[in-house]
């Protein structure tokens, strides 16, 4: 039987699809503006890239350049289009007339003045609902430019003409939205299960239609320019939902993660919701496209067989480990590219880090606080803003850090213990975890190695001192990091020990900012950066200080013993982490260097189980603190929301994350 809520969404969605057309449209569209609020893309296909002048900025066009917008509706629609002036100079080469065609159909062949001009055209109605208007020229080559140019356009203004009548929608736009939103039903469903309410499937549901109805009203070419990205993400989503139903449950059983149904499906829920907003914003039309050429020309040099890769970051030379290209490079047998691979793979890790989450804080905190950690962790700003960069192998290595930390909370136990299966089975899981981590990215071998290093450190010295849990873990723990070290060293990193050591002598002689070979930064800039792309954006302010606080509250509670207990182990390690991040974070304002092994993303897992646990205190406090908790998670999410639309429909570039 289908679900009320169901065909009452499909319906108001579709009414909401019929009326967008009636409303009356002025579209500006500022040509030559390809990042910000107001941008042209995805609606100008052809051009050259912008360029910026005097009277502001601009594209020149090319033999067939074309201004498409879907999501107008069947109407006619009156077009304004901007064109600058010539110089004497390009105008003896330049074309004289260009010929406008709307949907293929010739409409007139307008000439080209010196002084600019301004047009003004009458385009009939679209059968299809999707604007298509294309300017055809001769072109020019300039003297030291291989581009092709036609005509320098600066500005395009698409307005609807009244008619009377019924207006037909874009129906492609509009039946991929409503298969979209089907399917999504379907995976959310699917996701939450039987055990959550009915009534809170069915709000998590409208949240989701309300967002797509409001977007169709107020911004139908955006709207509809989404909608195969919709079509795609949660048709992907629905089989990882039934994957992880199917797979989660039995996992937590096997490790011991207390998992209630109701649970469960949130968590599934979470896990589909990440996947979906991360892969479908990475295929919305000319989104933020990051760094993923970067990614594919690296995965194709490995595949090659080009291992030792070198890079550079802010002028510094580094080794550029390989790991998760090989990891993910037999999924390209499917035939799929390397480009969607790694995205794919990098949404999924992503969505995955959440069940991590969850067991990670299930050790020290009940249920409903494991499942704010979770969501914590994969809502907030942060992880978008990897995702936006397309930094993926650091995405997948972060994922592989979040396998050691749960790796080493479900080590730590088996190593206090007698069953000798269980020590070895634990130690080589850590070892290859770790071997991963180290052959993934630069920065979190840097840092996960402070963090273990510091752990045996601990552990030797409280071992001396006689405690028995130390005696246990000492030999495992020191020995697997070993190892993890050793392998990775050997195979890898000692092919770069001629480049590390001229660094170090040129550090050595004339500071950290001479092996960029950049000037030394400023103070004020770090600390301005450090404030608002580190504090208000990567999490949205609150997170930080309550996850801090939240460390206070597991630090009160843990009780140090023979045995070390769960709470010890991931107190020990988010202890760890914060002093290798504060040293981090303190040592750019020393070397005026602004490098970083990523520091802050290294805190993420610690940020979230502590927002949650300190969050779940204010909330017992009473109706103040519950509503403390709402109003610092309203911030939190439209900080989120920001981050992931703003870099999906107008590129906006979010802080690099550090």
């Amino acid at each position: 039987m289908i679900h009320p809520a169901l065909w009452l969404s499909l319906l108001a969605l579709l009414i909401i699809f019929l009326i967008a057309p009636h409303l009356p449209l002025n579209y500006p569209i500022q040509v030559g503006y390809p990042e910000g609020v107001g941008s042209d893309l995805p609606f100008v296909q052809g051009f050259n890239a912008g360029e910026a002048s005097s009277y502001g900025n601009y594209r020149w066009t090319q033999a067939d350049s074309r201004i498409e917008m879907a999501g107008v509706g069947r109407r006619s629609l009156s077009i304004e289009i901007r064109i600058l002036g010539l110089s004497p100079e390009i105008q003896a080469v330049a074309p004289q007339q260009v010929a406008i065609f709307a949907n293929e159909q010739h409409l007139v062949d307008l000439p080209v003045r010196p002084s600019g001009s301004r047009h003004y055209l009458l385009i009939p109605a679209p059968s299809s609902g999707q604007m298509r208007l294309s300017l055809r020229s001769s072109t020019f080559t300039p003297a030291g430019d291989p581009r092709q140019l036609g005509l320098p356009v600066e500005h395009v203004v698409i307005r609807s003409v009244a008619a009377a009548g019924f207006v037909s929608p874009d129906w492609e736009a509009s039946l991929g939205w409503l298969g979209a939103m089907l399917v999504l039903w379907l995976a959310l469903r699917h996701a939450l299960g039987a055990a959550v309410p009915q009534w809170q499937q069915a709000s998590l549901y409208a949240g989701a239609v309300l967002l797509v109805g409001v977007t169709a009203l107020l911004d139908p070419p955006h709207w509809a320019a989404g909608a195969n990205a919709a079509l795609i993400a949660s048709g992907l989503a629905y089989p990882l939902a039934i994957i992880l139903r199917a797979a989660v449950a039995p996992l937590a059983c096997r490790f011991g993660v207390p998992l209630s149904a109701n649970n469960l499906g949130w968590l599934v829920g979470f896990a589909v919701i990440a996947f979906t907003l991360r892969y479908g914003g990475r295929l919305y039309p000319n989104a933020m496209h990051g760094d993923i050429n970067f990614h594919v020309n690296r995965f194709t040099e490995a595949a090659n067989g080009l291992i030792y890769i070198l890079s550079k970051n802010r002028g510094v030379d580094f080794p550029y480990p390989p790991g998760p290209y090989l990891v993910i490079a037999p999924f390209t047998l499917l035939g799929l590219p390397p480009s969607t691979v790694l995205q794919i793979g990098a949404a999924l890790v992503d969505a995955l880090s959440a069940i991590l989450i969850y067991a990670i804080a299930s050790r020290i905190t009940r249920g409903p606080t494991a499942l704010l950690a979770a969501a914590t962790y994969v809502f907030t700003a942060a992880t978008f803003m990897t995702t936006w960069w397309s930094f993926d192998t650091h995405i997948y290595s972060q994922f592989f850090h979040l396998l050691c930390i749960a790796a080493l909370c479900w080590a730590g136990e088996a190593w206090q213990g007698d069953d000798q299966a269980q020590r070895r089975g634990w130690s080589l899981a850590l070892f290859v975890l770790l071997s991963l981590v180290f052959l993934g990215h630069f920065g979190f071998l840097i840092n996960t190695t402070l963090l273990v290093s510091m752990l045996v450190a601990v552990t030797w010295i409280q071992s001396w001192r006689g405690v028995a849990w130390a005696r246990a873990v000492r030999w495992p723990l020191s020995l697997t990091l070993g190892g993890a070290v050793l392998f990775a060293g050997l195979f890898f990193y000692s092919a770069y020990i001629p480049m590390f050591l001229n660094q170090l002598e040129i550090a050595r002689e004339s500071g950290m900012s001479a092996v960029a070979n950049r000037a030394p930064a400023s103070r004020a800039a770090m600390w301005e950066n450090l404030w608002r792309a580190g504090l208000i954006t990567h999490f949205g302010i609150f997170p930080i200080p309550l996850g801090l606080i939240g460390i206070g509250l597991l630090a009160r509670r843990t009780r140090l013993g023979a045995q070390l207990s769960r709470e010890g182990v991931v107190l020990a390690m988010m202890l760890g982490s914060l002093i290798v991040a504060i040293c981090f974070a303190v040592l750019p304002f020393i070397t005026l260097a602004t490098n970083s092994p990523r520091w802050l993303m290294f805190l993420a897992w610690i940020i979230a189980i502590g927002t949650a646990i300190s969050s779940a205190a204010l909330w017992r406090r009473g109706w103040i603190g519950r509503l403390a908790v709402l109003l610092m998670g309203a911030v939190v999410v439209a900080n989120t929301a920001w981050i992931w639309i703003a870099p999906m429909i107008w590129r906006v570039r979010p802080p690099e994350p550090f």
